[in-house]
C-alpha cells in the first residue's frame, strides 16, 4: 500500500460514485464521478487541482460520465452513459465534440462503459446493453463492431471494460460472464 487520496462529499476533491480513472502526460489524475456528473483531477500526489462538468444532456454536458481515456495529446475521451454518447474535452474541460445517440445501429449506444485508444487514436468502446464493442476513428467515424448477447466465445453479457495493447490485440472484461476475452485487431476472437 502506497497511499490514497480523496473522501466521500461532493466538494472540491472529494468523490461519490468514481467509476474510471486516468492520467495525462504530466501525470495528472483524473477521475470521473458517474453520480455527480463531473470529471476531478488530482496531481500525481493526489493534490486537488480542478473540477469540471455541468449535469445534462446538451452539447458538452454529463450523465452518468463512466470510462475516460486521454489521448496523446491530452484531449479527454469521457464515455457518457447516460446520454449514450462520447465526448471529447480539452483536459480542462472546453467541450470540442461529440458522437453517438441510443440504439442498436452502428455508432449507437445503449449505456455504453469502458473506453481505450490505441496507438493509432483509434476509439474502442464497450457498449454495455449492446453486448459488443465498437472502434472509431479519433473523431468518431465508425469502423467497425466486434461481440453479440450471449456466453459462447466471442460473445459477450454486458461488458464493462476494453483495452488495447501496442500490437492492436484487444481484451474486454465480460462483466455478467465473469471473464475477460481476447480478440484480434480486426476484432476476431483469440
Amino acid at each position: 500500500f502506497v497511499g490514497e487520496f480523496s473522501r466521500f462529499g461532493d466538494g472540491d476533491g472529494e468523490l461519490t460514485w468514481p467509476s474510471s480513472i486516468a492520467l495525462d502526460s504530466h501525470q495528472n489524475v483524473y477521475v470521473s464521478d458517474d453520480l455527480l456528473d463531473r470529471i476531478t483531477v488530482f496531481d500525481k500526489d493526489g493534490v486537488y487541482l480542478r473540477k469540471w462538468g455541468i449535469s445534462g444532456t446538451g452539447q458538452g454536458e454529463l450523465n452518468k460520465p463512466s470510462g475516460i481515456r486521454l489521448d496523446k495529446d491530452d484531449n479527454l475521451y469521457v464515455v457518457n452513459g447516460g446520454n449514450n454518447r462520447v465526448q471529447k474535452f480539452t483536459k480542462d474541460g472546453k467541450f470540442l465534440e461529440q458522437w453517438g445517440r441510443e440504439g442498436q445501429g452502428d455508432g449507437e449506444f445503449d449505456l455504453p462503459w469502458g473506453i481505450d485508444i490505441d496507438s493509432q487514436g483509434n476509439v474502442y468502446v464497450a457498449d454495455w446493453r449492446n453486448d459488443r464493442v465498437q472502434k472509431f476513428s479519433p473523431n468518431g467515424q465508425f469502423l467497425m463492431k466486434f461481440g453479440s448477447s450471449g456466453s459462447g466465445e466471442g460473445q459477450f453479457n454486458r461488458p464493462t471494460g476494453v483495452a488495447v495493447d501496442r500490437d492492436g490485440v484487444i481484451y474486454v472484461a465480460d462483466w455478467l460472464n465473469d471473464r475477460f476475452q481476447v480478440f484480434d485487431k480486426e476484432g476476431n476472437f483469440v
